[in-house]
């Protein structure tokens, strides 16, 4: 076979290159996440080469990876993961709710679930009530603020939650319970300190991930059933 010449390549590259900037434009959000991170990227490689900071540019990726203990913070990990989970679960199915029923008890109590979960996913992950009691704010009073979030949350969506299978949501709000008041009283023994504060998290974030998955599987066979419902003839 014949190799096609130069010439004749160059239009049919050119043509897919033009359907593929099509095709990414017509996903708004892929555009808008992917220009939003590009142009960070960019902004911190232009800060590094500037102030001659591209050792601190490159911690920012840093592997917090330890040779000699690679078990190392391995729970930790762990917890991330199952933290974000349940944000990711509730978002989509909010997302995929809000297309038939905007309005409804489900897509109402998922938004909400994602936000607060969400804020919750952040401040454990960036640190954010440390760094604000190293600041001078007190963890009691962020604590504080947290729990009426989580009150008013609970009387805002009782009836609904009353509808699932709440048991393993109801043991998670209490093992976070513990794991925060055992950070404010902090234990003096270091093995005991770790399972109250961070095993009680770890457990209470699988019965948070389990039982936001059934919920969000239940809303989405049950949108799914309707949907075909009203497509049967």
């Amino acid at each position: 076979m014949k190799h096609l010449p130069l010439f004749n390549k160059i239009p049919k590259f050119s043509n897919s290159l033009e359907r593929l900037k099509k095709h990414f434009f017509t996903v708004p959000f892929l555009a808008v996440f992917n220009t939003l991170t590009v142009l960070i990227l960019v902004g911190l490689s232009a800060y590094a080469k500037l102030n001659n900071q591209g050792d601190g540019v490159e911690r920012l990726f840093s592997d917090p990876f330890n040779f000699w203990f690679p078990y190392e913070g391995i729970l930790t990990g762990v917890s991330e993961v199952l933290g974000c989970l349940p944000v990711a679960i509730c978002a989509f199915t909010f997302g995929v709710l809000r297309q038939k029923e905007p309005g409804s008890r489900a897509a109402i109590f998922l938004f909400f679930s994602a936000l607060l979960l969400g804020v919750f996913y952040l401040d454990d992950r960036f640190r954010m009530t440390l760094i604000l009691s190293q600041l001078g704010i007190s963890k009691k009073l962020i604590y504080l603020c947290y729990g009426s979030a989580v009150f008013l949350y609970g009387v805002k969506f009782w009836r609904y939650i009353k509808t699932t299978h709440y048991l393993p949501l109801v043991a998670a709000l209490f093992l976070f319970a513990i794991s925060r008041l055992e950070d404010i009283l902090d234990n003096p023994n270091q093995g005991l300190h770790a399972m109250l504060e961070d095993g009680t998290k770890l457990l209470g974030l699988l019965n948070l991930a389990l039982y936001f998955w059934y919920v969000c599987h239940h809303e989405v066979w049950r949108h799914l059933q309707q949907s075909a419902d009203r497509r049967a003839p």
